[in-house]
C-alpha cells in the first residue's frame, strides 16, 4: 500500500464532476501539473476506453492504463483470482448489513436530539448529549472502516501473489513511472478502488507526478469512502462508510454531485454529517468546483466549492482561505 509519509509533497487536485462543466484543463495549467498524462478510468467499467471527450477537453492525448480489461483478462485466465475477489465482495455485503443495523440506531438517536434543539446553538438540555452520541457513531464508523481495511489487506495480499496479474501490473508500472500527472476518472467508486489496488497503481506512480481526480476519482484518494444520498430510489438515505480510501489526501471528505444528492438546506442533516466526519473537512463538490492540496499540507478551494459546517451552515469554501489538511488522528 501507499505510504502517506512519502506523499506529503505531491500536488493533488480533487474536482467535482467533469461531464457538464469541465475545469480539468484549467486546473492542470494553473497548478503546473504537466504531462505525460496517464489515465485510470476503471470506474467507467467497460466504457473505460471512451476517452474522446476527455482528450478533446485537454487538447492532448492521454495514456490509458486499461485497468478494467486487464482485470477481466486476468479473471478469464485465473478462476482462483476471480473466486477470491468475489468472495471479498460477498464478505463486504455481510459486513455492511451488520454495520447498518447499528448505524441506523445511532443516526436515529442523533436526528431525534437535533429535532429538539437548534443545531447551530444547542440548548443546555440537549447539548451535553450530542457529543457522546457522535462519539458512538464515529466509533462505529471507525470499526467498520477497520474491518473492511483488514479484509482488503488480506484479499489484495493474496491477489498480488497470482501470476495472472503480473503482465498487466508490469505494463502499467512502466507507464506510471513516466507520468507527469495521473488522472483518475469517476464512475463506480468501489470498482475503481479495487482495480487500482489490484494493479498497485499508486505504488508504481512516479514520485514527482501530480494527481488529479474527479468525482469518484477524487474520493478514492481520501481517507474514507463515504457513500451518500439523502433521497435514494431505495433505502433509508443514510450516509455510510464504504471503507478506507488510499489515504494520501488527508483531512477531507469529498462529496461529488452534492447539490443533487444531499438536502443542503436541511440544517440538522448538514450538522450531523459535518460533526460525524470531524475533524475532516466535509466538502461539497459539483461541476466547476475544485479542492487543491499542495506540498504545504493545506487545502484551498475554488469555483464555489462548499464546506459543511458543524452548526449546519453550508459555506462557500473559496472565501475560507487555506485550511490545514488534518491527519486521520485529527492533527495538522
Amino acid at each position: 500500500m501507499v505510504d502517506p509519509a512519502n506523499e506529503a509533497a505531491r500536488k493533488i487536485a480533487i474536482l467535482g464532476p467533469q461531464h457538464a462543466n469541465p475545469i480539468l484543463r484549467e486546473v492542470l495549467d494553473s497548478e503546473s501539473m504537466p504531462g505525460p498524462y496517464v489515465l485510470v478510468a476503471a470506474g467507467w467499467e467497460e466504457r473505460e476506453a471512451e476517452t474522446g471527450s476527455l482528450e478533446s477537453h485537454l487538447g492532448v492525448s492521454v495514456q490509458n492504463l486499461g485497468a478494467w480489461p486487464a482485470c477481466e483478462t486476468a479473471f478469464e485466465k485465473d478462476s482462483e483470482l476471480k473466486k477470491l475477489m468475489f468472495a471479498r465482495y460477498d464478505r463486504m455485503r455481510e459486513l455492511t448489513r451488520v454495520y447498518r443495523v447499528r448505524m441506523s440506531a445511532e443516526l436515529g438517536a442523533l436526528r431525534t436530539l437535533f429535532a429538539r434543539t437548534n443545531p447551530a446553538a444547542p440548548d443546555d438540555l440537549v447539548g451535553p448529549e450530542l457529543e457522546p452520541a457522535f462519539e458512538a457513531l464515529r466509533a462505529l464508523d471507525d470499526l467498520h472502516r477497520g474491518r473492511v481495511a483488514a479484509l482488503n489487506d488480506e484479499t489484495f495480499a493474496r491477489a498480488h501473489e497470482r501470476d495472472s496479474l503480473r503482465e498487466g501490473t508490469e505494463r502499467m508500472a512502466e507507464m506510471l513511472a513516466g507520468a507527469g500527472t495521473l488522472l483518475i476518472a469517476g464512475g463506480h467508486v468501489g470498482i475503481l478502488y479495487n482495480r487500482m489496488r489490484l494493479f498497485r497503481v499508486l505504488d508504481h506512480l512516479n514520485p514527482g507526478a501530480g494527481i488529479a481526480g474527479w468525482s469518484a476519482g477524487g474520493m478514492v484518494l481520501t481517507d474514507t469512502l463515504l457513500l451518500f444520498h439523502d433521497s435514494p430510489p431505495r433505502g433509508a438515505g443514510d450516509a455510510e462508510v464504504h471503507g478506507p480510501g488510499f489515504g494520501i489526501a488527508h483531512g477531507i471528505v469529498a462529496l461529488p454531485h452534492a447539490s443533487t444528492r444531499l438536502h443542503l438546506d436541511d440544517q440538522a442533516r448538514v450538522a450531523i454529517l459535518s460533526r460525524r466526519m470531524a475533524p475532516a473537512l466535509v466538502t461539497a463538490l459539483d461541476g466547476g468546483q475544485c479542492a487543491l492540496l499542495g506540498g504545504a499540507g493545506e487545502w484551498s478551494f475554488r469555483g464555489g466549492a462548499r464546506l459543511l459546517r458543524p452548526g449546519g451552515q453550508v459555506e462557500d469554501a473559496s472565501d475560507s482561505g487555506r485550511e490545514p489538511a488534518l491527519s486521520p488522528g485529527g492533527t495538522a
